[in-house]
């Protein structure tokens, strides 16, 4: 649930920064940032969470938190960049 609450702000983020910069596509711009965040989302879970998870699952509750945590960061930081990067020099 909290991933998708994110995807949403993501999505209004990029949508509300392509209007102030003037593009002419921010719809365009709102789906690239929810792709792009999903995309690192599912990526962390397949390569590296669901591996660690197997692990850590009966040993240690809080690397498990933090480790399924650190896939939202990651995919936050990818679209600040992605924004960071192309949008805003568009």
């Amino acid at each position: 649930m909290l991933g998708g609450l994110i995807a949403i702000a993501v999505a209004i983020w990029f949508y509300r920064t392509a209007e102030s910069v003037d593009n002419p596509t921010p719809l365009q711009w709102g789906v690239i940032g929810v792709v792009v965040y999903y995309a690192v989302l599912a990526a962390w879970t397949v390569f590296a969470n669901t591996p660690m998870m197997e692990e850590f699952h009966h040993s240690n509750v809080t690397i498990g938190v933090i480790v399924h945590y650190l896939g939202i960061l990651f995919g936050l930081a990818l679209a600040w960049w992605v924004r960071k990067r192309w949008l805003l020099k568009s």
